[in-house]
């Protein structure tokens, strides 16, 4: 590793610079005078928690005491996220994490590693959780948390960048409501982000004129279809939030009303929205045959991989057709849910043979739609190769 080899050299320059010898450096840092010369000549490695007092010392950034430019530190943050990404598509989230851990080890001083390490440990806690329940799982738990509120915590202490400390707030936000049942932990935080009446969406949509502000019109349309969608789907099929409140015939209406708000949106052509159809679809036909409804449910089934399929295969770039929209460009390459596995193939690690879909499972028409989405799977499977 390049930073491996110059932050010896760097070390010595500085103290060079500053007129500091190794012993005084050593005294400062708790080590031993062996250790710094140790580093100086290339033979081993600063302890990485030493690296912010060695910077604090010398008066440096962590980037330029590790030796990286600006543009070097981003190229290789990307390569590290990229990496990230493609594990967790493949639901290596213990990997991922020792990726992250090995990349904040590297680049200590970047946020963006911080704040998606935090969200992976978030996402190792509920796989430990779901092994099973002891006195030992609860504390390994507990102890993923409490480290995944540290690196959100040290975040917001250190970070500048509006943008990533919002993100960072919304993660933290999640974490203590659903992870931790802290909910007032959580609502002080969801208290401190913007109201959407002064978000840059609305900003730039009422405040500004000419292109910039029509552009904005439409591209808040979808924005806020997504988000009323999401809404929606809460209300009907999330328990946390709806609780006992919906009878599964007010559940059905509900999410009725998301496809429709969709329909008005976009037409024909949702292309990344497919993927929030395919989800409705799904819940519609698993409420329907709740209530007994077979025909309504296999219709829905079938609706669901239609969907999918389209998402799978939407086109790499597009202008929306709605005239609502119609100056809106799309670009799979923005999407940052659009990554790795297809829909069809995450659908398909959902549980088709849990006993819900018995009623329609032999049904041909659900033999079809499933045969439909493996095809399509396995299609872009290839193509990723």
């Amino acid at each position: 590793m390049e930073a491996k080899i110059k932050i010896g050299e760097k070390i010595r320059l500085l103290r060079k610079k500053n007129d500091v010898t190794q012993d005084k450096l050593a005294d400062y840092l708790g080590v031993t005078p062996q250790a710094v010369s140790r580093w100086e000549s290339g033979v081993c490695y600063p302890d990485m928690n030493a690296l912010p007092s060695i910077a604090d010392y010398f008066s440096v950034s962590m980037d330029e005491l590790l030796c990286y430019t600006g543009a070097q530190k981003a190229t290789k943050v990307k390569e590290y996220l990229a990496e990230v990404e493609h594990l967790l598509d493949r639901d290596k989230v213990t990997d991922a994490l020792e990726l992250l851990r090995r990349a904040m080890a590297e680049i200590p001083s970047d946020h963006s590693l911080q704040l998606e390490a935090a969200g992976v440990l978030s996402l190792y806690a509920g796989m430990l959780t779901e092994s099973g329940s002891s006195e030992r799982v609860e504390a390994a738990v507990n102890a993923v948390l409490s480290e995944a509120v540290s690196l959100c915590r040290h975040i917001l202490e250190d970070c500048t960048d509006d943008g990533l400390r919002d993100e960072t707030k919304k993660t933290l936000c999640d974490i203590y409501a659903h992870q931790l049942g802290d909910l007032a932990q959580a609502e002080e935080i969801a208290d401190q982000l913007h109201g959407m009446s002064v978000c840059r969406e609305i900003i730039r949509a009422t405040m500004l004129t000419g292109d910039i502000a029509f552009g904005q019109a439409q591209q808040n349309l979808i924005l806020f279809a997504d988000n009323i969608w999401w809404h929606l789907y809460n209300l009907a099929c999330v328990p946390d939030i709806a609780g006992d409140r919906y009878s599964t015939a007010e559940k059905i209406s509900i999410l009725r009303k998301g496809i429709s708000l969709f329909t008005v949106i976009f037409d024909d052509e949702p292309l990344f929205y497919a993927d929030r159809l395919a989800n409705s679809y799904r819940q519609l036909a698993m409420l329907y045959l709740a209530s007994g409804y077979t025909p309504e449910a296999l219709e829905c089934f079938e609706k669901m991989a239609d969907w999918a399929i389209r998402y799978d295969e939407r086109p790499d770039t597009a202008t929306y057709s709605s005239v609502i929209i119609n100056h809106v460009a799309y670009n799979k390459e923005d999407d940052t849910e659009a990554k790795g596995i297809s829909k069809c193939a995450r659908l398909l690690r959902g549980n088709f043979a849990a006993r819900i879909w018995s009623p329609i499972r032999s049904n041909d028409r659900f033999k079809a739609a499933v045969a439909r989405m493996i095809d399509c799977a396995q299609a872009h499977a290839e193509d990723e190769e």
